[in-house]
């Protein structure tokens, strides 16, 4: 038992799941996801989210790197940027009283009607600016100022097999849709609910659809085995990595493909491909998906037509916003290439029955007799999150 409650093997008791400044020491000692080179493909893209109080937003430079700057002007603290995406051409500009900033650098390059601000006090310098690091276009983000960046590193190093045939850092991608929704659930909650799909067959049905539940589960079954072996002799015929490397080489990711069932060929409730262009070594549309879960706040599907990433970050205690999105070949075109309906439906509907499940896990966890529960052997990867919660919250 440590001294926050925490016994492994079991959930996280109510100190710490909705102690606030346990949460953002999480995310300080950590580093967090928060999208994709693709959700910022072009110069001057721009993606926003809300962290504890706090809104930043991701843009894309004219230089080519991404960077991560508070959304919050220096004069009357409106937000730089309202949208979940958006476009600069070449200035950051403030629609209240349009100051200006330098997307490359954060820097304050106007301040209309307050003319000495720019040289009188170096608080008005400049946004403030979120460590941000890169790897394999995949965008991680820490609270610490200047974080060492040795677990991006890490994460890279057992990435690489199964992202390098995607190149998603040489571009080549579009984002198809972002959506976000903020939800009445902890998300520390959410993430526990991400890490096992035992309750997969009563609850998602349409996601069982797609996928055998043994796929996620830990468990097995012959027709399961048989449809695993299959697709394993076709990946490496294509010459892809598929072994899981699950929290072994590094504890914060965990990496694994799997077959889709017979006949689907993207993740569609009907099957059929998501989008006609395929995408990184495929040149046919392949009844499988790569999934990578990172700690702490994100889950993510390559296919052979479109990327999906699920990320969550906590408003409070009780409050999350749970973003999504849909990554297709930069050539695809809606409408011919794709259905934006039919590319979102299966998370669409899938994080929907999530929501409702963890808003009442929350609600319960907030009960005056709530105690935390042991995880069953299929919920080992509940296990793995929640000690390692519990080792960077401390």
């Amino acid at each position: 038992m440590s001294e926050i409650g925490y016994q492994s093997g079991y959930g996280l008791p109510a100190e710490l799941l909705f102690d606030v400044e346990r949460t953002r020491r999480v995310l300080t000692n950590r580093w967090f996801f928060i999208g994709t080179r693709a959700d910022v493909a072009s110069p001057g893209d721009i993606l926003t989210f809300d962290l504890l109080g706090d809104s930043y937003l991701v843009v894309h430079g004219r230089d080519g790197s991404i960077r991560c700057f508070e959304n919050r002007c220096l004069h009357q603290s409106a937000h730089l940027v309202n949208a979940a995406t958006d476009h600069c051409p070449a200035r950051l500009v403030c629609r209240n009283h349009a100051w200006s900033y330098d997307p490359d650098s954060g820097a304050l390059l106007a301040t209309p009607g307050v003319a000495s601000a720019l040289t009188s006090n170096d608080r008005f310098s400049g946004l403030a600016e979120l460590s941000i690091a890169e790897r394999h276009g995949l965008l991680f983000a820490s609270l610490a100022e200047n974080a060492a960046t040795a677990e991006p590193d890490a994460i890279a190093a057992v990435v690489e097999p199964y992202l390098e045939p995607f190149h998603l850092t040489s571009g080549g991608y579009r984002l198809a849709l972002h959506e976000r929704e903020v939800v009445d659930a902890n998300w520390l909650i959410i993430m526990i609910n991400n890490r096992e799909c035992v309750h997969c067959q009563v609850n998602h049905p349409g996601l069982c659809q797609v996928f055998d539940p043994s796929s996620f589960n830990g468990s097995s079954s012959e027709a399961y085995r048989k449809l695993f072996d299959g697709a394993v002799q076709r990946w490496e015929r294509m010459g892809l990595s598929w072994q899981e490397d699950a929290f072994a080489t590094d504890d914060a990711v965990r990496v694994a493909r799997y077959p889709m069932k017979a006949g689907h060929r993207s993740i569609t409730f009907d099957g059929r491909p998501a989008c006609s262009r395929c995408i990184g070594p495929f040149e046919q549309h392949d009844e499988s998906t790569l999934s990578i879960w990172l700690n702490p706040n994100a889950w993510l599907h390559f296919t052979s037509d479109h990327i999906s990433t699920n990320w969550v970050l906590p408003l409070d205690a009780e409050r999350s916003v749970l973003h999504t999105s849909w990554i297709v070949d930069e050539r695809a075109v809606e409408g011919v290439d794709y259905d934006a309906d039919h590319l979102a439906d299966v998370w669409r509907v899938t994080n929907a029955e999530d929501v409702e499940l963890c808003s009442s896990m929350t609600a319960g966890a907030r009960s005056s007799r709530y105690a935390p529960g042991p995880f069953g052997e299929n919920e080992r990867w509940c296990r793995q999150f929640c000690d390692w919660i519990a080792a960077n919250a401390a």
